[in-house]
């Protein structure tokens, strides 16, 4: 269904005028995995669309987190590997990629910087025995996030909590193995968290082992009653074999599936990957943060930075030597902020700004049996600036309100003297937002929300127009960006929908949303890898989200997403899609049926994925729907330790998420819990 965007600005227009005066400090609402909360907690508290809580999605085992998100409405999830696969397409939230979202650890960005690549987030790093809940804010409807057109995703952990801890140990199919332990503790007005992990699994397709290693700490401490500063390091050292690819005829192995192989990125022309080619990748996150309670609200100041650096190694094709060895420091970002929040007369106000710089470091290849070795340097540089004040209120027990303004400005130029092809570039933008509900009655609550949307180029994209600026043609292709300057994403959206509290056993919520976006910037990691302004592109459907109680132990949850995407101005020398975005299905549904009464805990969840339209090797293709059915059984044996038994795609049903790469069959695993 396309939604109206004149009717819903119409729609909105009139609520103001309705409402009189300024409103709200209760909604836009909350929805829980668990159950719908229309909340009275302010936007500027939490304006969460969706909240997943990890103990109840997946008791007893610790889930990667597109695992945990596969389930939600307006989101899809599309691996090409069972175990650390890091793409900009890895997750999308309603329709976008990495590159338009942001995803939060405790409120900081991990998006990457990204190689020429792209801006993926590095799910891996995560520290997934710690984290306690997800929210999703869906949209650019919040102000103090910017530079985003498909919303947020917040991971928060555990910070404070008693003494004690965790230890995990699960095995399974496909060599699976993961060792976890967490623990909390407190020492005076001192909380600490520490973690130490370590996670792997063998190739299901060729070549494709993984194992990763994690250690964290985290400490808050309470300077005085109004004052705390907190800090974390979580450090994460990874090695994951390339996929190779593996065709019926000379060099086939029949012991893995028939697959496509993955490609280094920047890539080097011509070149093969081999049997035995990996790469191995350190990354360390930093974080500070100093707090300080005032008798209205709270200030803070915080810091973050990205340490991160990638070996990449590949043989001969005898496999009896080293043929390259690089090197490269793929993410040296930081950001410094301030924000804080006040409550002044009824209002809530919130504020802040950041500066951020994404960065790259200083690396190396060296090219063998040559031995000549080349420097891989910084190309480009990346400077954010974001300011945002808010205001939520409410005028009575119905009508409530958020206003929000945004100002986000963008520089980017060279980062080394060598780097002759890189362009100046500077962009702007105001984006005001507005969000409206209204409280029919005791259960029922209506919302409607329109904002301005705005995106400027990633550090990938910045690259890639820059690199080819003035290249008219390049691989018999024209380029559509030939001597064009690139443009920042911008546009309108609208959400609209209602949630209802139908009966004490039964809520509901259904979300109308539509997204106009001028100047897309299409973009297709493909070589030539042409970047360039489209017209625009549009993303709207609907979502449907439902929780069944059935009794004090039974629950039922169903979930729905229908979207639809459209591209005007696009071209096919660019081998891509011309009409529509690929890789979004039309239709997504979910059914979770879960037990809960000591000592037993049982999850099945059927998950269905609708026909969609994938690029594969320049040409369009459809990749059939299919459905996945998963088990789990988690038993108690006394109070501090579990077991839990899991099935994932119970009926062995063979599918792709993307095209080239099939996704494993029936998969067993086995997990104990001692807590500690």
């Amino acid at each position: 269904m396309k939604l109206n965007k004149k009717a819903l600005a119409t729609a909105a227009l009139t609520g103001i005028l309705m409402a009189g005066m300024p409103v709200m400090a209760e909604a836009v609402p909350t929805y829980n995995l668990e159950e719908i909360v229309i909340q009275a907690e302010g936007v500027a508290k939490s304006n969460a669309d969706t909240t997943v809580n990890v103990k109840s999605v997946s008791p007893g085992k610790a889930a990667t987190i597109p695992e945990l998100l596969r389930s939600s409405a307006g989101i899809d999830v599309q691996q090409r590997a069972s175990a650390g696969d890091n793409q900009d397409g890895t997750v999308k939230l309603r329709g976008f990629d990495a590159r338009r979202y942001t995803v939060l650890l405790n409120g900081r960005q991990i998006n990457s910087a990204g190689v020429m690549g792209g801006q993926y987030v590095d799910w891996t790093t995560i520290p997934l025995n710690t984290v306690e809940k997800i929210q999703i804010i869906k949209g650019a409807k919040s102000a103090a996030h910017g530079n985003t057109l498909g919303g947020v995703i917040n991971i928060i952990t555990r910070d404070k909590g008693v003494n004690g801890g965790e230890i995990n140990i699960l095995s399974g199919s496909n060599g699976r193995y993961d060792y976890l332990v967490n623990y909390s503790g407190s020492v005076g007005k001192l909380n600490f968290n520490v973690i130490a992990n370590k996670t792997g699994a063998d190739a299901y397709l060729r070549n494709n082992d993984y194992d990763a290693k994690q250690y964290g700490l985290r400490l808050n401490y309470d300077i005085t009653k109004e004052d705390n500063i907190s800090a974390g390091v979580n450090r994460t050292e990874t090695k994951r074999w390339y996929i190779i690819a593996n065709k019926p005829g000379a060099n086939y192995d029949s012991s893995y599936p028939i697959s496509d192989g993955e490609s280094l990125s920047p890539s080097i022309s011509n070149y093969t990957l081999n049997p035995g080619a990996y790469w191995e990748k350190d990354n360390t996150y930093y974080d500070f943060a100093y707090r300080h309670k005032t008798e209205s609200g709270f200030w803070q100041i915080e810091y973050w930075k990205n340490d991160e650096q990638r070996r990449e190694v590949n043989y001969n094709a005898a496999g009896t030597a080293i043929d390259l060895d690089r090197t490269i420091v793929s993410d040296q970002s930081d950001n410094i902020g301030i924000s804080g929040q006040t409550e002044i007369d009824g209002h809530t106000v919130g504020y802040g700004g950041e500066y951020k710089r994404l960065r790259y470091g200083y690396g190396y290849y060296d090219i063998r049996p040559t031995g000549s070795t080349d420097q891989i340097y910084p190309s480009q540089k990346i400077d954010l600036w974001g300011a945002y004040v808010d205001d939520s209120w409410k005028l009575n027990d119905r009508w409530s309100t958020y206003l929000g303004l945004r100002y986000d400005h963008l520089s980017a130029s060279r980062d080394d003297s060598r780097a002759t092809t890189m362009r100046e570039y500077d962009a702007d933008s105001l984006s005001p937002k507005l969000s409206l509900s209204f409280r029919n009655n005791a259960a029922t609550n209506t919302f409607i929300s329109v904002n301005r949307l705005w995106r400027s180029p990633s550090m990938a994209e910045y690259y890639w127009w820059s690199q080819n600026y003035n290249s008219g043609t390049k691989a018999g292709a024209t380029n559509p960006g030939y001597q064009q300057q690139i443009k920042p994403e911008k546009g309108i959206s609208y959400e609209t929908g209602v949630e209802q509290k139908i009966s004490e056993k039964y809520n509901t919520k259904v979300t109308f949303f539509y997204q106009d976006i001028n100047d897309y910037i299409n973009f297709q990691h493909a070589y030539p890898y042409f970047c360039y302004n489209i017209n625009k592109a549009k993303v709207w459907g609907a979502e449907w989200e439902n929780v069944f109680k059935l009794d004090d132990s039974n629950k039922l949850i169903l979930n729905y997403t229908n979207q639809h995407t459209e591209k005007v101005g696009a071209t096919r020398t660019d081998a891509g899609m011309t009409d529509a975005l690929d890789y979004r299905p039309l239709h997504k549904a979910s059914l979770a049926y879960q037990y809960d009464a000591k000592p037993w805990q049982v999850r099945y969840s059927v998950n269905f994925t609708g026909q969609q339209k994938a690029l594969y090797n320049n040409t369009v293709n459809t990749i059939g729907s299919y459905t996945i059915h998963n088990l789990a059984i988690v038993r108690e044996l006394d109070k501090t330790r579990s077991i839990s038994f899991y099935v994932d795609n119970i009926f062995d049903k063979q599918y792709v998420e993307q095209l080239g790469y099939p996704m494993p069959g029936r998969s067993y695993y086995v997990n104990l819990t001692q807590k500690i």
